[in-house]
């Protein structure tokens, strides 16, 4: 996850975004990119390479965006659990690549439970079993084996499991009771007040150390929030469901800030939900957890929402505070500006590189010959990733 220090580090630059976007604008034929098909219908699983890190956010593209069919992301994170992929782990590999193939199968599990695809379950639980046994074993484990996170895949599994008992959600009552059975599944026996306590000591445990990742109470608690997330935007009244979730908000405060950020979408007609989050974004100082999840959910709405995207971007550079430059050298000037500029605007700016691909071009492509330095490395730096086949990360694990 991104934070603040890292919004200060791009800082300096971020000062002169608005005037980037300031200049003369694209055409319309060249805003209209959304008339011309997703790039991402380009994407073949048999090509990108796990190992390679230009290619994992891609493949992440791959299972989750909504310019993807349902059907095909199914078969690919199928193909991925299975190994049925031209890349699949094979012969003596390092610990890393074992581990970056096992992050792509692991993504591949979480989009299987989003997509509460239950006919995976049979597959996911032969799978666990076999992983169980190679984590078990270690350093001695065979050299071509992923290495996962497993309370990933037990909670992806355990959700599974919960929707298959109760496919129908009608109230909040059974969101609820479909937690219980997430739980039970998982391994958890005690009631929802004992899960509550043991995700507290849990927070605890990793807010004080450093890369230990989501243990397995958090992976719980991720999954269910979208699960209030989806079934809200069905229509449901989710808020007897969000009130189990008790989240200290001075000792846990990402936890809690990423709670409250799916609740909020939850609450935005679906119909509306990218118009809302592009407006959300110009309220963004910072550009992490709570600022990724929302991030993410732009991308997997997919090409639709590039207009608006654009839109807002323009509208901004026209409604910036602190509008009148100060020069580039006063650093501590600079940093004032980029609370007023807001970290929002990046995060527009990667989600119109990373959907957009080439058809985003000729919206950047007159800002790479600008008089200014800033506004030169901003737009080549875009122009860059766009030819290089790169695209951003944002909250692959939500």
């Amino acid at each position: 996850m991104r934070t603040i220090a890292f919004g200060l580090t791009l800082g300096i630059g971020l000062i002169s975004i608005g005037c980037l976007i300031a200049q003369p604008m694209a055409t319309e034929a060249d805003k209209n990119i959304t008339k011309q098909p997703s790039w991402m219908l380009q994407l073949d699983i048999d090509k990108l390479n796990p190992t390679n890190p230009s290619d994992r956010p891609k493949i992440l593209l791959l299972l989750r965006c909504e310019d993807i069919p349902r059907a095909k992301r199914i078969e690919n994170a199928l193909r991925y659990v299975r190994g049925e992929y031209a890349f699949a782990p094979r012969g003596d590999l390092s610990w890393d690549e074992r581990r970056m193939h096992g992050q792509i199968i692991q993504q591949a599990v979480h989009i299987l439970a989003r997509l509460n695809y239950v006919d995976a379950i049979p597959l996911l639980e032969q799978k666990l079993q076999f992983w169980q046994i190679a984590s078990r074993q270690g350093w001695e484990s065979p050299p071509d084996v992923p290495i996962l996170d497993l309370g990933h895949v037990r909670t992806a599994l355990a959700r599974l499991k919960a929707v298959r008992d109760i496919p129908e959600v009608k109230t909040s009552a059974d969101l609820i009771e479909q937690l219980r059975r997430m739980l039970q599944y998982a391994g958890f026996n005690g009631s929802l007040e004992d899960w509550n306590r043991e995700l507290e000591k849990e927070l605890d445990l990793t807010y004080n150390s450093a890369d230990i990742g989501p243990g397995p109470h958090q992976w719980l608690l991720r999954a269910y929030m979208a699960m209030l997330m989806e079934a809200s935007w069905r229509g449901l009244d989710i808020e007897p469901a969000a009130r189990v979730i008790q989240l200290n908000p001075e000792k846990h405060k990402p936890a809690k800030e990423e709670f409250d950020a799916v609740i909020q979408l939850s609450k935005v007609p679906r119909d509306r939900l990218a118009q809302w989050i592009v407006d959300d974004a110009m309220n963004w100082q910072v550009f992490a957890g709570a600022q990724a999840i929302k991030a993410q959910v732009l991308v997997d709405l997919g090409v639709s929402v590039l207009p608006l995207v654009w839109s807002k971007l323009e509208w901004a550079a026209r409604h910036r505070e602190s509008k009148d430059a100060t020069p580039l050298g006063d650093k501590s000037t600079a940093c004032s500006q980029i609370k007023d500029t807001g970290m929002g605007l990046v995060a527009l700016l990667e989600v119109l590189v990373t959907l957009g691909g080439e058809q985003a071009l000729p919206l950047i492509e007159p800002f790479t010959q600008d008089e200014n330095k800033w506004v030169r490395h901003y737009a080549c730096r875009a122009k860059e990733y766009i030819q290089q086949g790169k695209v951003f990360l944002f909250a692959p694990y939500f």
